[in-house]
């Protein structure tokens, strides 16, 4: 019943404020402005940037830009790190950067966390200026399928006028378990960028016919009201590979459509390979085309630290670390190569509690017999 008000409430918001953003104003975002915090990461770049987290499910502190619901099932502190340098090949600015940093706590109630990314893009014509965004989630396991989460998000902008942000993002995960020959099915949902976002910008827009002018901002940066929604799951699996695959689509506010398609293969859950792609339907047709597939390289190894005694008592002794690479050429021939890397701190628990209902008699001792013996006393 709460779950079905919160749904009830979250829809109503979505609705009045597409009613009243929509009516006066028009959809004219920049190139890439619906998509600029995937810059800062190899993952979000190759991943096909999905809100059930990819085909192989990966969700680190950069989950909350496509869906705070992710990170619910996080069960160790994770830290994150990325860098993603741009090269431009046309007149004007030639290099750009975006960068990441996260964490991630889990706690009994909920799972906490923490993001900050930094994008300094000039480029031509991915002209997406100066920000800095700090964004807390917070994401709770409802049922052994079902997870939520919501986060807040605070930034600011220049280089192109100035402006601040102050939003939110709201989403939810499924995971339906096998759906025919897939594996792992999950679906998901997210409505990104409620409130206030970069309005008052002068960077260039996509369309400038219409009455629009180059300059022309109506419905920030990224667009007010973001609705995602995907599913993803694992096509073929044996002890040595995984193939699995997803799909999103986003509309913002229902004004355009972006699907997003990716591709992922695991060998021995220690090398993986990403493969996605995504298609702008406004930036296709106004002839901003961006079609060449990304490519990203995950690496994932445990590593011991035995001379720490503050690491040893919190279980953290042996954790595990992924580093990560991608490659995507962007719009103009701009090109994108991240950097990044991944710290679970201690391993993954996999042996299930085991609860014996009786004795074996190869077990039975003198011990279990005397402590037998003074229970019936």
């Amino acid at each position: 019943m709460k779950m079905k008000k919160i749904a009830i409430i979250t829809l109503s918001i979505f609705v009045l404020l597409n009613t009243a953003f929509a009516k006066d104003y028009f959809y004219n975002p920049s190139v890439g402005g619906d998509s600029f915090y995937e810059l800062s990461s190899p993952r979000t770049l190759s991943n096909g940037a999905s809100v059930t987290g990819g085909g192989l499910f990966y969700a680190g502190p950069e989950a909350m830009n496509v869906n705070p619901a992710l990170t619910a099932s996080n069960q160790r502190v994770g830290l994150n790190l990325a860098n993603t340098l741009l090269f431009g090949s046309g007149d004007g600015e030639k290099f750009g950067d975006a960068l990441q940093a996260g964490i991630l706590i889990p706690f009994k109630w909920a799972v906490l966390s923490g993001y900050y990314n930094g994008t300094f893009c000039s480029l031509d014509p991915l002209n997406v200026g100066n920000s800095m965004t700090m964004k807390a989630g917070l994401s709770k396991e409802i049922t052994d399928k079902l997870d939520i989460g919501m986060n807040l998000n605070t930034g600011i902008f220049w280089g192109a006028d100035t402006d601040w942000l102050l939003s939110a993002n709201l989403g939810f995960l499924y995971v339906w378990g096998n759906l025919g020959p897939v594996k792992d099915f999950r679906f998901g949902a997210s409505l990104l960028n409620l409130g206030k976002n970069l309005n008052h910008t002068t960077l260039p827009r996509i369309k400038t016919d219409d009455g629009a002018t180059l300059y022309d901002a109506k419905l920030g940066l990224p667009t007010i009201a973001t609705l995602k929604a995907g599913a993803a799951g694992t096509f073929y699996s044996n002890k040595v590979i995984k193939l699995a695959g997803s799909f999103d689509l986003t509309t913002p506010m229902f004004m355009n459509l972006i699907a997003d398609m990716g591709l992922q293969l695991s060998i021995k859950d220690m090398f993986y390979v990403s493969v996605s792609d995504k298609f702008n339907v406004l930036e296709l047709a106004k002839g901003y085309v961006n079609v060449i597939p990304s490519v990203g390289i995950t690496f994932r190894f445990t590593f011991d630290v035995k001379n720490s005694e503050y690491l040893a008592k919190n279980g953290w002794s042996q954790s595990e670390m992924s580093v990560n690479s991608a490659w995507k050429q962007l719009y103009g021939g701009i090109n994108a190569v991240s950097f990044g890397a991944d710290v679970d701190l201690g391993l993954k628990d996999k042996t299930p509690p085991v609860i014996k209902l009786w004795i074996d008699d190869e077990e039975l001792t003198d011990e279990t017999l005397n402590e037998s013996t003074e229970g019936e006393k």
